[in-house]
């Protein structure tokens, strides 16, 4: 017997709601296709198809503004999916989504602080007594995003 991981149509031959699932990404995936060559290039890279439902199109973007400018263009969509497809778009809905950079919320617990600056921190709170002032100054030192000085 193999050890070899099986291909994911494999896998989903054998299951019926896994194939169900990869078919309706793959629909999902061509809607967004067609949303994207019908939309002025403005919105390229800012909003994605979410969801079709219920006569109704689902689109995500980044930020409020494209969302403003993006319910104007509702009436082509709308018109346009009910071309393409079998079923009758009556409206569309766009959610703002903010896209977070990869990183970003992992590091947002440092300061922008030199070595010398967390050095200076460090060596307030060894003068200290101890107590809260002392233990704070402390975990601010180490908080510090070092960074080189040169």
């Amino acid at each position: 017997m193999s050890n070899k991981p099986l291909h994911f149509s494999t896998v989903c031959q054998a299951n019926q709601q896994l194939q169900q699932i990869s078919k309706r990404a793959q629909k999902l995936t061509q809607l967004n296709s067609i949303l994207q060559e019908i939309l002025p290039s403005q919105f390229a890279g800012h909003c994605q198809l979410a969801n079709m439902k219920d006569n109704k199109i689902i689109i995500h973007t980044e930020n409020a503004a494209v969302a403003s400018l993006l319910r104007f263009h509702s009436a082509t969509i709308c018109k346009t999916f009910s071309s393409e497809l079998s079923a009758q778009i009556e409206r569309v809905e766009v959610k703002v989504k903010p896209q977070h950079p990869t990183g970003k919320l992992a590091k947002s617990n440092m300061i922008d602080m030199s070595n010398n600056n967390a050095a200076l921190i460090a060596q307030t709170a060894a003068g200290l007594d101890d107590g809260q002032l002392k233990t704070a100054l402390h975990k601010l030192a180490k908080r510090g995003k070092t960074r080189d000085n040169s």
